[in-house]
């Protein structure tokens, strides 16, 4: 075993170690030419024996820079780890259209977490090598294995810096026919069937990025690394929820069908969706099998009596009459309006209502309609006087659907979960969270629920984060 002060040596060696890289580094990306071509200007090599990650390599990469360089405060705090060489963050642009991208691939681009050393050979130049430091967590140094640094926050805070997924929120809510070729799932990385998908549903004026800052919180873990992987549902949040939830189960069923094509399902099986807001009305709709209950509660007369188009009739069965979603196993809800929220009634949310200029035709489940379509047969002409065509009219305790769903049970084996914000306030049960009132987001008969003193933006509480890694961990353990 090593004395003291030679772990202190060891340590300073270290050091002086990655201040060298560093500043050696700044050389390397920094100027003209390519990344080799500025490596051999100072008279190294690059090793390219390994991929960088989501099958990239070093040369397809349109930018890497410092992690250091990357601001974290949209993020939260920075988690590092200390190490041998310094981290970076690789950024490889999304494949212009009609290019090879992989399945579910993100908008915008990639980030890939590196870590950069700068090897010794023996009779040879110095060698650059870039690792992912959650796979190689060790670089030797002749026969002593060392641990890599690693900065954990800086390339997903990168992402949303550069990612279209984290832009627009107003104009999606505003305008969301601009945005409807975005409604999608998305994966982090290339699909992994050894690890659980942790699906994240955003809610009314926001996008993926609402939850970057939980994100951040959970990729600290090595557990979560090593065992999840994240996806994000992205939509245009002024549509009406209803017509949101069928598009997103089209989309589950898409990546379902795909990851039963793509290995084994074990871990797929065992999914986790977070729904924060509308994302948990969604969420919640989707897991429940209606019959004809939303029907009814818009029609009285059969479906059948009211039109022979035949894309009206299945369009409503889509978004009315339809099976719930297989997976998710578990879902943890987070300050979700299960019964609405009164302040979509209020004046201010009507006026709001007024400038939400909604698409002419819609789709789901690859069939076209228009929303005349949709008023000729299920709402009896009212949806037009409340809005309930829109995001914001459908979030109205009086939309119809809410009732419906009431009474009907969730999906047979689902575990769910509930975050509630009270902001701090400590008055539950007739608590708020400024948005949501306790009694819209309690639901009975769940694993657990925890009150946390937040406003609406739970999923940025941290006793959220902490309650959201218990319930992974949890999950995990098979409990």
């Amino acid at each position: 075993m090593a004395t003291a002060d030679t772990a202190a040596e060891q340590d300073q060696a270290r050091h002086s170690y990655n201040d060298a890289v560093a500043k050696l580094f700044d050389q390397l990306h920094c100027g003209g030419g390519t990344i080799h071509e500025q490596a051999a200007k100072m008279g190294t090599t690059i090793d390219e024996s390994h991929t960088l990650g989501a099958g990239i390599r070093l040369q397809d990469l349109d930018a890497i820079l410092p992690a250091s360089r990357v601001s974290t405060k949209n993020v939260g705090d920075r988690h590092t780890e200390d190490g041998m060489g310094v981290p970076v963050v690789g950024w490889k642009k999304t494949a212009e259209e009609g290019n090879p991208r992989w399945e579910f691939e993100p908008p915008t681009g990639v980030p890939l977490n590196l870590t950069a050393v700068l090897r010794f050979p023996d009779n040879q130049a110095p060698q650059w090598a870039f690792r992912y430091p959650g796979k190689a967590k060790e670089e030797p140094v002749g026969s002593h294995p060392m641990k890599l640094a690693a900065d954990w926050s800086a390339p997903s805070a990168f992402y949303w810096h550069m990612s279209d997924l984290d832009d627009f929120d107003l104009e999606k809510v505003f305008l969301p026919s601009r945005f409807s070729d975005e409604t999608a799932l998305y994966v982090s990385s290339p699909y992994d069937p050894k690890r659980i998908p942790l699906i994240m549903v955003h809610g009314l004026n926001s996008s993926p990025g609402a939850f970057k800052r939980l994100y951040n919180e959970l990729n600290r873990e090595p557990w979560f690394r090593e065992n999840y992987q994240v996806w994000f549902f992205s939509y245009p949040t002024g549509n009406n929820w209803t017509y949101n939830a069928a598009k997103f189960r089209f989309a589950m069923k898409q990546a379902d069908k795909y990851a039963r094509q793509h290995g084994p399902t074990d871990r797929w099986d065992k999914m986790v969706v977070i729904g924060h807001s509308m994302g948990g009305v969604i969420t919640q709709a989707s897991l429940k099998k209606p019959g004809d209950r939303i029907y009814k509660a818009f029609e009285d007369r059969p479906l059948e009596q009211l039109t022979t188009n035949r894309k009206t009739i299945s369009a409503v069965k889509a978004l009315a009459m339809y099976e719930p979603v297989e997976t998710p196993d578990r879902v943890i809800f987070m300050a979700a309006p299960h019964r609405g929220s009164p302040m979509a009634d209020r004046f201010f949310s009507n006026w709001m209502m007024k400038l939400i200029r909604l698409p002419k035709t819609m789709t789901v489940d690859l069939v076209d309609f228009t929303l005349n379509d949709f008023a000729s047969v299920m709402t009896k002409g009212k949806a037009s006087s409340k809005g309930w065509f829109t995001s914001i009219g459908s979030l109205s305790p009086s939309y119809p659907p809410y009732e419906a769903l009431r009474g009907v049970s969730f999906r047979n084996g689902v575990k769910i979960h509930s975050v509630i914000g009270d902001r701090g306030k400590g008055d539950t049960p007739n608590s708020s969270d400024g948005i949501v009132p306790y009694w819209s987001s309690h639901l009975d008969k769940v694993e657990s629920e925890l009150i946390v003193p937040s406003n609406h933006s739970v999923q940025n509480c941290p006793e959220a984060a902490v309650e959201a890694k218990r319930i992974l961990k949890k999950h995990l353990e098979g409990r």
